[in-house]
């Protein structure tokens, strides 16, 4: 009996045992597994927030390119309803017979109007003449004040070449707008992901990326600045020659051609005749030494002829005596 009581209570210990122990095996995997999912959350988070830069990065590039996908579809209707930019460009030859006061009236007429002269070059010609001056002028005038400035100046002055053209920009101005608002949009978006960045890496990739497209977007607000003023401000190219006399327009009759050419052949010898003697009395003191001293020269010339004969006739005179002797 009382070794059957024995194996009872080892059998009721053993089993107290293997129950305390699978117990504390349970709470133990229980503690495993927590642990584990903890560790998963935060591997999962920490890729969430490694992923953040290039998951924007793409969206910002995927905005990017379907933007230039619509781009040339949208520039091209936008141009239809946008006003025409035109920059237009005048350039003429004129000749006046009152250099002084033409030039001044119309520098005040370009003050006048709102425009400005952006180049100017001037030749004043020889000391001895008045009638060869020059100048070249590169006038900027209000777009819609041009036809008034030309009009002015072929009422001044005689003009001997006109030419005019006409360049339109509106496409490329469109397209330079729309790049620009593509490029701020894109902006935008990198300023968000700027915020958004935890590491250096990212934020030195973010800010490199930002500085381009601010350097883009200033390069394209310099081109629109440099558009407007073309479009705003014509440019007229203006040459100006002072004349003693208008060159003739040209006729259609026979008679008017004869009459204009015979006068015009008439006039050119006049002004030749007038021209020789004008560069002869200029060059008078010029001609004055020469002549000096080519008379200097024959004078010396007929002296060294003189000396020469005079030996000759004295050799001969002497020969003849000595054979007078003999």
């Amino acid at each position: 009996m009382k070794n059957q009581g024995r194996r009872i209570s080892l059998g009721i210990l053993l089993m107290c045992l293997t129950a305390a122990f699978l117990t504390a095996c349970g709470g133990a995997s229980g503690d495993t597994s927590a642990s584990v999912d903890n560790t998963k959350a935060e591997v999962s988070n920490a890729e969430a927030g490694v992923n953040t830069y290039s998951m924007l990065s793409e969206d910002v590039e995927m905005e990017a390119a379907d933007l230039e996908e619509i781009s040339d579809d949208y520039n091209t209707g936008q141009a239809a309803n946008t006003e025409r930019k035109l920059i237009r460009t005048v350039d003429m030859n004129v000749e006046t017979e009152n250099y002084d006061q033409l030039t001044s009236n119309l520098e005040s007429r370009i003050a006048e109007l709102g425009g400005y002269i952006e180049y100017k070059e001037a030749y004043y010609g020889s000391q001895y003449y008045s009638g060869n001056r020059s100048a070249s002028l590169r006038a900027r005038i209000p777009a819609d004040k041009l036809e008034e400035f030309t009009g002015q100046v072929r009422e001044a002055a005689n003009v001997t070449r006109e030419n005019e053209s006409v360049e339109d920009v509106t496409l490329t101005y469109v397209d330079l707008e729309s790049h620009k608002k593509m490029l701020i949009t894109q902006q935008e978006r990198l300023m968000e992901l700027l915020e958004q960045a935890e590491t250096i890496e990212d934020i030195i990739a973010l800010e490199s990326r930002l500085s381009e497209v601010r350097y883009q977007i200033e390069s394209m607000e310099s081109q629109l600045r440099t558009y407007d003023n073309l479009v705003d401000y014509s440019t007229v190219n203006l040459y100006i020659e002072e004349v003693e006399r208008y060159t003739p327009q040209p006729k259609k009759g026979s008679l008017e051609r004869i009459q204009t050419g015979f006068l015009e052949n008439v006039y050119q010898v006049i002004n030749g005749i007038s021209n020789f003697f004008i560069e002869l009395i200029i060059s008078l003191p010029i001609l004055m030494v020469w002549i000096i001293l080519i008379l200097l020269l024959i004078l010396v010339v007929r002296m060294v002829k003189k000396r020469r004969k005079k030996r000759k006739a004295e050799a001969f005179e002497g020969v003849q005596k000595n054979d007078g002797k003999q």
